[in-house]
């Protein structure tokens, strides 16, 4: 019974009234998108805090290796969280899925707030992990129910701010928290807020359009050709659809670098700027804080910059700004220890990752995958990016461990080792990209071989 309460509501008599039906779409697209960029923005500070806090947390007596367990926990759990959930969101009220899970992730980093035991927080990050799969392929979801397949990749780019709200607000609210309050502030003051708001997104996320008696938004946008096709075919089919089709793994391969790239950054970057550049916690904060800056105004630009510049064509825009990323993590890895040559390096890796979070994060794969499959290629997608983001904690951490040395009891780390594992997954995670320019040609062929069948 309690399973079913997360089930999508069954379709209401639709509205004739056109006047009607296009202010409750404007009202309810504005509602979502708002409460979906704002409420998954908060599930990123759910889990990003550990990655601020590490230097003051081995001060404390946790060792590299043990917070790398802890990610890859977290993050191990998100992945197979994430290959679930999106199967399942497919056929869910999304209003209730997404804001479930932040409460979760905020009682989990509200009860780690008041511990001390490394047992403890790998085993309620695991938790935390399971909590926080509830979002992405869920909020994808519902942008696909709302928005038109055209419209898609536009607003996909828009909603990816949320990624870049949590972890700005993690970068410079959380070291703040830490200076001022200690580590342990730093997660229950974050989880108790998010108690609150993960209410507040309840109260202002929708489920299908369909349900309020509208009619499916291809056909609210007049793309009555692209409904008639998702029509033929069940979410069942749709599902099986995604998992056969190579494309879909070939980015999920691409996911699998993107992930390690991403988090390796974001999970170990602020000590990296401690100990190779010489940085406080605060100033390395500031600087990192950059980085979502940028990937939020990446995001945003992604699908208006491929649709008007690349002419739709997702994958060129995609291999080109994997090599902007390219040079960004090179910079970041090597340059001198500048704050301004720092600062660069930061922006143009940011700027990067926004758009390729964009589109290797999943539009590629939605943009090739029918409406009633969204959260199943999604699931793909997540599944392998955050494998890679799991592998990459315990490879850092292990890394770090080996390359510790001691001199007159000062502890100090030697990246340069991390800095080629960093620098070759953007690499190989561009290579990836490059066959899937013929997707959509690819797609299209099995249509008409399927019609003519």
């Amino acid at each position: 019974m309690f399973l079913k309460w997360f089930l999508t509501g069954e379709n209401k008599p639709r509205i004739q009234d056109q006047a009607r039906i296009k202010k409750m779409y404007r009202s309810a697209r504005i509602q979502a998108v708002t409460a979906m960029i704002l409420g998954y923005g908060m599930y990123y500070v759910m889990r990003m805090t550990l990655g601020v806090a590490k230097k003051p947390m081995i001060d404390d007596g946790f060792t590299p290796t043990t917070l790398g367990l802890m990610g890859a926990g977290m993050l191990v759990a998100i992945a197979i969280g994430k290959f679930a959930n999106g199967f399942i969101a497919d056929h869910c009220n999304i209003k209730k899925i997404v804001p479930a899970g932040l409460l979760g992730a905020a009682i989990v980093n509200t009860i780690l707030g008041f511990s001390d035991q490394a047992w403890v927080f790998i085993l309620m990050w695991i938790i935390n992990g399971c909590f926080q799969s509830m979002g992405s392929a869920p909020c994808i979801v519902s942008l696909s129910q709302w928005f038109s397949k055209s419209q898609l990749a536009t607003w996909y780019g828009i909603f990816g701010i949320a990624h870049y709200v949590g972890e700005g607000a993690t970068y410079l609210g959380t070291s703040f928290i830490i200076v001022a309050l200690g580590w342990h502030a730093a997660f229950f003051v974050p989880g108790i807020v998010c108690i609150v708001l993960a209410f507040i997104m309840f109260r202002f996320m929708k489920d299908r359009p369909e349900t309020y008696g509208l009619p499916s938004a291809n056909e609210f946008e007049g793309e009555i050709v692209q409904e008639k096709k998702e029509q033929k075919i069940s979410t069942r089919e749709a599902q099986l659809m995604v998992v056969k089709n190579p494309f879909i793994w070939l980015l999920a391969a691409a996911a699998i670098c993107l992930g390690i790239s991403r988090y390796s950054i974001s999970s170990w970057g602020v000590i990296f700027l401690q100990e190779s550049k010489g940085l406080s916690l605060t100033e390395a904060g500031t600087l990192m804080s950059l980085s979502p800056i940028m990937g939020g105004i990446g995001s945003v630009l992604s699908g208006i910059v491929s649709d008007k510049v690349f002419h739709s064509r997702h994958s060129i825009t995609t291999i080109v700004f994997g090599c902007v990323m390219l040079v960004g993590i090179s910079m970041f890895c090597f340059v001198p220890n500048s704050k301004l040559l720092i600062m660069a390096a930061i922006i143009i890796y940011g700027l990067a990752l926004g758009v390729m979070l964009t589109f290797v994060g999943g539009m590629l794969a939605v943009d090739i995958s029918p409406r009633k499959a969204t959260g199943a290629a999604m699931g793909m997608i997540g599944l392998l990016a955050y494998g890679g983001a799991a592998l990459q904690d315990i490879v850092n951490g292990l890394l770090l461990d080996s390359a510790k040395t001691v001199v007159n009891g000062v502890v100090s780390y030697n990246f340069d080792t991390i800095m080629t594992f960093w620098i070759g997954s953007v690499a190989i995670m561009t290579i990836l990209i490059v066959p899937t320019i013929w997707a959509k040609r690819h797609n299209k062929d099995e249509e008409d071989d399927a019609e003519q069948g």
